[in-house]
C-alpha cells in the first residue's frame, strides 16, 4: 500500500547504473517484473524498492551506498513538491513544506522537524509497517544535507551533525563523505544544524506562486489518500469474498463511515463500489479457476453469484474464455512467486 514517487526512485536507479549494475538483472534477482522500468505509473510499491536495495547492497557490498545515493540527488527528484520548494520565503517555510508533504515523495519514511535549543533536528522515521532498508534512511539524510546546502548553505556551518540509530563501524567513512561528524547508536536518525541558518531569505520568493503551489500539493496529497482508500477497500472486499460473502455496509462500518460517505469518496475518485467489486471478483475468480480444484458452481457462490451462468458470463467478459476452457488451458500452470 505504501508507495514512492517515480522521480525519487530515479535517483536510486541512476546510482546503480553508474556502479555498473544491470538494472534488468537487478529486478530479476529481486523477483520483480522487468516492466517496472517501463510502466508509466507515477508511484511504485516501497516493498519492491526495499527488495531492490537489498539486492543492490548484496551486489555492491558498499556500506555507504545510501549516503552516495543521497549525494547525487537532483532538484527534479523532488519535483512532486514543485514550486513550493522554489518560491518559499525562508528556510523555516521550506522545512514546513517538506514535513507536511513528504509523503508525496515517499511513504517509506516520515520526515519531522524538531527544535532543540538553538538547533533544528530533521528526523527520518520509518512509516508504520512500511519496509525500510537502513540505506534508504542514509539516502534521505544525505540527500537532505545536499539540498539544504544548496538552499540554505547548511554545510557552510561547521556545526552540523548526523545521528544514526544503528550501531556501525563506518562512522569515519560516513563523516568523510558527508563532511559532517556522524555519531552511531543514537536515539534518532537525524541531521542537526543551527536554527539561525533557516533565517536566510530566498531570493526567488514569490508568495502568490508559493500559495498556488501549496494548493496543488494539497490536491495531490488528497488524491494519494483516496488512492490508499481504494486499495484498502479492495483488500477488505477480497477478504470478504474469500470468506464467501460481501457486505457493503459492514465494509463501510470497518472504515468508520456510512455507506453514503463511502460512495461519495469513491465518486470523488471516479469509481464506484460495484466497479471495485467487479475488479476484485475478476482477480479472485482467475486464481480460483486456475489454481484450485473447486467446482465452478462453488466458485460462483463464493463470489456472490446466485446463478452459475451469470458467473460464467462474467468470467468470459473478464478473461475472454469461459471458466472451463480457461482451467483446461492453464491446468499445468503453477502460481507465480
Amino acid at each position: 500500500m505504501f508507495s514512492k514517487h517515480i522521480s525519487m526512485f530515479r535517483s536510486d536507479l541512476r546510482y546503480w547504473q553508474r556502479q555498473g549494475l544491470d538494472l534488468l538483472e537487478l529486478l530479476t534477482s529481486a523477483s520483480l517484473p522487468t516492466s517496472l522500468l517501463t510502466e508509466n505509473d507515477e508511484r511504485l510499491d516501497v516493498a519492491a524498492i526495499h527488495r531492490l536495495f537489498e539486492q543492490a547492497e548484496r551486489k555492491l557490498g558498499d556500506p555507504a551506498m545510501g549516503i552516495r545515493i543521497g549525494q547525487q540527488i537532483l532538484l527534479p527528484d523532488i519535483a512532486p513538491l514543485g514550486d513550493a520548494l522554489h518560491y518559499y520565503r525562508d528556510g523555516w517555510q521550506a522545512l514546513k513544506v517538506l514535513e507536511q508533504y513528504w509523503s508525496l515523495l515517499t511513504e517509506a519514511q516520515q520526515v519531522t522537524i524538531h527544535l532543540q535549543g538553538e538547533y533544528v533536528a530533521v528526523r527520518c522515521v520509518a512509516n508504520g509497517d512500511a519496509p525500510l532498508h537502513t540505506m534508504q534512511t542514509h539516502a534521505v539524510l544525505s540527500g537532505f544535507l545536499r539540498l539544504a546546502d544548496v538552499a540554505f548553505g547548511v554545510q557552510a556551518s561547521e556545526d552540523v551533525h548526523v545521528h544514526l540509530r544503528e550501531s556501525t563501524a563506518h562512522t569515519e567513512l560516513f563523516s568523510a563523505l558527508l563532511k559532517a561528524p556522524v555519531t552511531a547508536s543514537c536515539e534518532h536518525d537525524q541531521v542537526l544544524f543551527p536554527a539561525r541558518i533557516l533565517d536566510t531569505l530566498n531570493p526567488n520568493h514569490d508568495d502568490e506562486r508559493f500559495q498556488q503551489a501549496l494548493i496543488h500539493c494539497d490536491k495531490t496529497l488528497n488524491s494519494l489518500r483516496d488512492h490508499h482508500l481504494i486499495d484498502l477497500i479492495r483488500e477488505r472486499l477480497r477478504h470478504q469474498l474469500e470468506e464467501g460473502h460481501y457486505d457493503q455496509q459492514a465494509l463501510a462500518n470497518s472504515l468508520n463511515m456510512s455507506v453514503r460517505n463511502l460512495q461519495r469518496r469513491l465518486n470523488a475518485h471516479h469509481t464506484r463500489f460495484r466497479d471495485l467489486l467487479d475488479q476484485v471478483r475478476a482477480e479472485l475468480a482467475e486464481q480460483l479457476v486456475r489454481y484450485s480444484e473447486a467446482g465452478f458452481a462453488e466458485i460462483a457462490q463464493q463470489l456472490g453469484y446466485e446463478d452459475p451462468s451469470s458467473f460464467n458470463k462474467a468470467f468470459k467478459r473478464w478473461l475472454g474464455l469461459p471458466p472451463g476452457e480457461y482451467r483446461t488451458r492453464h491446468q499445468d500452470s503453477s502460481p507465480t512467486a
